[in-house]
């Protein structure tokens, strides 16, 4: 009775202005990958096809943990006497995004004048996902340091969020970072939060400059990135300005009607398996499953966690020709 309540369709189901979120910004890096959300998805929800994929029982119970920790960070928060807000939402008509800050914070700086933060809580699970969360500092039983990074998607989400509550994009507060908290939900105390604020080439000196200034564009900003006992770094892959340069094509994309390319794939072939192997860019166990059990990997969000996931694609990995014109699917292959 519990999974029925967590898994069915609430009605009457809202109805919102068909924008974009921050949560689905993506970026096309160098290398030709795309990393962030995805075009499709959007696509799909944007013309109101209904979804293939609900939220299983484990997801939903993933989402409702969410929202405790949250809700009891928030009432640390008031506790504490620094807790400003909470769902304040925002809309730029230029990219047609529009989002909604879960947690507002405040604290007094030296001059006795108000400062503002973000807070977004996330939680994780895993192996994998805790070493890349928590990281390591130092070398263990022959591996090494593992410096510790957030999640691309989550990074993209709090820099729009930053840039959108600034004085340059007319907002009522002034957001100066981001404080993006992980609670890993197999070992809590392993969690760690970060600090994100966004930077230029002229707001960097010293090492931070040497370091990344030749992959920095002089009219972009990144996000800088700090955490507790390991060295602040700045985030090169991709800027604010060309995640909103993402969000202005994929707006004219869609207003031409035109079916958006899909970014990514359901299944890998055998050589694109071994490419993203030698490059880091898969994981040993995923890797392992294939050699060991033909257990073919795929792209985690076509797998696992697209509600469009048996819309876009079929069962056998091939793209369903039937959803590049929006048509009902009644095949079940």
């Amino acid at each position: 009775m519990i999974s029925n309540e967590l898994t069915r369709t609430r009605q009457p189901k809202s109805r919102r202005l068909p924008t974009f979120y921050p949560s689905s910004a993506s970026v096309k890096l160098a290398d030709g990958d795309v990393v962030g959300g995805c075009w499709r998805s959007d696509w799909y929800r944007v013309n109101g096809i209904e979804e293939t994929n609900k939220p299983d029982f484990y997801l939903a119970m993933i989402f409702q943990l969410g929202h405790a920790v949250e809700a009891t960070v928030v009432e640390a928060m008031k506790k504490a006497g620094i807790f400003e807000a909470n769902n304040t939402k925002f809309y730029d008509p230029r990219y047609n995004v529009s989002g909604e800050l879960d947690v507002v914070g405040r604290y007094r700086k030296s001059d006795n004048s108000i400062g503002y933060y973000g807070v977004e809580v996330k939680s994780v699970y895993g192996i994998g996902a805790t070493l890349t969360i928590t990281g390591r500092s130092r070398a263990w039983r022959g591996q090494p340091a593992v410096r510790p990074k957030p999640k691309d998607q989550n990074l993209m989400q709090t820099m729009i969020y930053i840039d959108q509550f600034s004085s340059e994009s007319g907002g009522e507060f002034e957001l100066e970072g981001f404080k993006l908290l992980y609670l890993p939900r197999d070992k809590p105390v392993d969690g760690r939060y970060y600090d994100i604020s966004l930077v230029s080439i002229d707001d960097l000196s010293g090492p931070l400059l040497a370091r990344h200034r030749a992959d920095m564009k002089p009219s972009n900003r990144y996000a800088l990135i700090e955490t507790e006992g390991h060295d602040s770094y700045v985030e090169t892959r991709f800027s604010i300005e060309e995640m909103y340069a993402r969000f202005a094509e994929q707006k004219e994309i869609f207003s031409s009607d035109k079916a958006p390319p899909r970014p990514f794939k359901k299944f890998y072939t055998d050589d694109e398996v071994e490419r993203l192997y030698s490059l880091g860019k898969l994981s040993k166990t995923a890797y392992t499953d294939w050699e060991n059990n033909k257990k073919r990997p795929g792209h985690f969000l076509c797998q696992s966690y697209c509600n469009y996931r048996d819309y876009c694609y079929k069962k056998s990995g091939a793209p369903r020709l039937e959803a590049d014109k929006l048509v009902q699917i009644t095949e079940k292959e």
